[in-house]
């Protein structure tokens, strides 16, 4: 088929963002099965991971991973939850703004694995602990880019809501609130990434099951092939994760670009 093709056709098939990506997997996965064959106690090799993935996914990894992204879910949600209102809020408030924000600053900064002890003392070592984890390590990246997207709301659109007797709670709703998705979105897919990391982070130390304590496992008795199929599922689950972000910024952000690209 791709024979027949013309160079123009061949060249605007290769072309494609699809193929591209396609094109980069196959190369990619070639060279990882040569150079994994050679040392497979480095790296594995996609064909023996394969192998693992069937043998041990249904029994082992699928358990584990529904049980992290159980406290995923429910630590990301909570951080969600009360994150953006206390971003833009503060935003709003110069009396919450400057007492929240040295706070704010400071847990963002300070590495998770720090708080893990803490953590284990409040919270034990099983669910909760994995909940409070993604809650330190995802809820301040959404605080801080609402937080600034409040604070870049034009001024122009304020001045117009107060021009047409918009109450603060309007001012909120119609102005504020949408003018700073664009942030609200940047923060989530930051706090994605790390809230994750900490549930990962924190079933590894405390050895906490989930997958991270089937990574650190396989990592111990060196089953090299067994310990990748957690992470290459936890990297599906990462690009699924950002796809759905980006799905729900283009339905609330640009809805004129989701109309068109229906047509």
């Amino acid at each position: 088929m791709i024979a027949s093709m013309t160079p123009q056709r061949l060249r605007a098939r290769l072309g494609s963002p699809a193929m591209l990506r396609i094109l980069s997997l196959l190369c990619v996965a070639a060279l990882w099965e040569v150079a994994g064959r050679g040392e497979p106690l480095i790296a594995s090799y996609p064909t023996e991971i394969l192998r693992a993935a069937v043998e041990t996914f249904a029994g082992e990894v699928l358990p584990a991973f529904v049980q992290t992204l159980h406290g995923f879910a429910v630590g990301f949600g909570l951080s969600v939850l009360f994150g953006v209102p206390i971003g833009i809020f503060m935003s709003r408030s110069r009396l919450l703004e400057l007492s929240l924000a040295p706070y704010i600053t400071a847990l963002y900064a300070t590495p998770r694995v720090a708080l893990i002890p803490v953590l284990i003392l409040w919270l034990g070592v099983d669910f909760n602990l994995r909940v409070g984890v993604v809650i330190v390590s995802g809820i301040f990246p959404v605080i801080l880019n609402t937080y600034l997207g409040g604070k870049e709301v034009d001024r122009d659109l304020l001045d117009v809501g107060i021009a047409f007797a918009a109450s603060k709670f309007q001012q909120l709703k119609t102005i504020v609130v949408p003018a700073s998705l664009p942030y609200i979105y940047a923060g989530l897919r930051i706090g994605i990434a790390r809230a994750l990391i900490g549930a990962i982070v924190a079933e590894m130390t405390v050895a906490a099951g989930g997958i991270g304590g089937i990574i650190k496992e396989n990592a111990k008795a060196l089953q090299m092939a067994e310990m990748f199929v957690p992470i290459i599922l936890l990297g599906l689950l990462s690009i699924g994760l950002a796809a759905v972000v980006r799905w729900a910024e283009r339905r609330t952000t640009m809805p004129w670009l989701w109309a068109k690209a229906k047509r």
